[in-house]
């Protein structure tokens, strides 16, 4: 059993490492169907069946996740090496489908900006022929080892968007309204535009952020040298924060965006450095990310970290709580369609329920190509327990060591203990769904 433990664990860091290497721009077409080669044991189905008899349910959901993983591989190799080779024709000519989307945070003309948003989206579409096949066998091969669409997150998922809905769209209005732009006519562009809060980039700039983020996180417990930080910058690397394990990648969106996407994928990392894949709630990296974003709701941490003047805090904070919260709804919205299409929904349908679920929860017109990207229903809802999680976390840190529990001596071996156990909340009932979007929803409400 130990044996297979140690397999299955050495499987799962070598995909990260691979997949890495993509997301990074080192690899435009990674081997993924090489490692299960080379451990098929900790990805087979007779392995899966061994383990329920032996009563090792947890590490049995493991090996038939990975199981789904391997069933697709080969179809993974192919989405990854057609997005890399994926060219968006914008209004500025064509350019590598990173850049493009890129590209559409900075650019100020709103025609412009919806013209290269629909050129990056159609560029997605057209690589996403294998991404899409992929989702269909691996839900297939899922459903083979008994695994099935986790129902229950969906219906606490719809719960957070229905309390979550008055305080995002008044928010939402409130901040196209200071930028210039329509309340009721917005895209995905002008939303990804919007949320990326330029207003403020002369606060969030890139200098402190490397210093910051480690002060920060010592003042937690968490130590960021266990972080492998790549932030190189290459033209076919995903713009944003990628966590792999310990590995993130890391590419410069500018601002706000950079601050508080590093800051949750550093959380994510040093909680996946500390245990083995196997020795960990599957959520707790999601969660310690949740935590560690948390800080910039906090108007004293924003305040000594970045000097904001008192008076401009309430804005900022309802900006910052704005886009965490646009975050949570918008896979809130695609676990619901990528359950379903587990469930058999698939084509036309699928892209047409995607692009629907997703305008709605984004008050923003959703572009139809992207439905593959959100194909994962497991890790949407892992993604979501996680940011659950964290803040129940916060929530009990508030409550025995004050608001700025960030910079109590006391909150370090709280912390540190849960990440030596892999676990937020050991022998405790999980929070509902909801319980983030409505700390965030209150703080929209109330300005901080």
């Amino acid at each position: 059993m130990e044996i297979l433990r140690l397999e299955v664990d050495a499987l799962s860091r070598e995909l990260a490492e691979e997949r890495f290497r993509h997301v990074a721009g080192l690899e435009g077409a990674p081997s993924i169907e090489p490692l299960f080669r080379a451990r098929s044991r900790a990805a087979h189905r007779a392995t899966v069946a061994a383990l329920r008899d032996a009563g090792a349910g947890e590490l049995a959901l493991r090996v038939a996740s990975l199981r789904g993983e391997r069933a697709v591989a080969a179809e993974e190799e192919a989405w990854r090496a057609a997005e890399s080779a994926a060219v968006a024709l914008g209004p500025g000519g064509s350019q590598p489908l990173a850049a493009a989307e890129l590209g559409v945070l900075a650019e100020p003309d709103r025609r412009r900006r919806q013209e290269l948003g629909r050129a990056a989206a159609a560029a997605a579409a057209a690589a996403a022929t294998h991404r899409e096949a992929a989702a269909e066998r691996r839900a297939a091969a899922r459903a083979e080892s008994g695994l099935t669409p986790p129902w229950e997150d969906v219906v606490q998922a719809d719960a957070l968007l229905d309390e979550s809905e008055d305080a995002y769209r008044e928010a939402l209005s409130w901040a196209a309204t200071r930028e210039g732009l329509p309340t009721a006519d917005l895209d995905r562009a002008d939303l990804r535009h919007l949320l990326a809060l330029r207003r403020y980039d002369g606060l969030f700039r890139p200098a402190p952020l490397a210093a910051e983020l480690p002060r920060a996180f010592r003042g937690m417990g968490l130590d960021a040298g266990r972080v492998r930080l790549d932030a190189a910058d290459r033209p076919l690397k995903w713009p944003g924060a990628h966590v792999f394990e310990e590995r993130v990648s890391f590419r410069r969106q500018g601002g706000a965006t950079d601050w508080m996407a590093l800051f949750a994928a550093a959380g994510e990392a040093v909680a996946a450095a500390a245990r083995a894949p196997s020795a960990r709630e599957p959520d707790f990296p999601s969660a310690m990310g949740a935590l560690a974003v948390a800080l910039f709701t906090i108007p004293r941490f924003l305040e000594g970290a970045l000097g904001v003047e008192r008076r401009h805090l309430p804005d900022l904070v309802r900006s910052l709580a704005l886009r965490r919260l646009f975050e949570l709804r918008v896979r809130a919205a695609a676990l619901r369609v990528a359950a379903e299409s587990e469930r058999g929904l698939s084509g036309a349908a699928w892209r047409a329920a995607h692009r629907e679920a997703l305008s709605a929860a984004a008050h923003a017109a959703w572009p139809e190509g992207l439905a593959a990207r959100d194909a994962d229903a497991s890790a949407l809802a892992a993604s979501l327990r996680g940011a659950a999680l964290g803040e129940a976390l916060r929530q009990e840190l508030v409550e025995r060591y004050d608001v700025d529990y960030y910079r109590n001596p006391r909150t370090q071996p709280a912390i540190a203990g849960l990440v030596a156990a892999g676990s937020a909340r050991p022998g405790k009932e999980r929070p509902p769904l909801a319980v983030a979007a409505g700390a965030l929803s209150r703080l929209i409400e109330r300005g901080g």
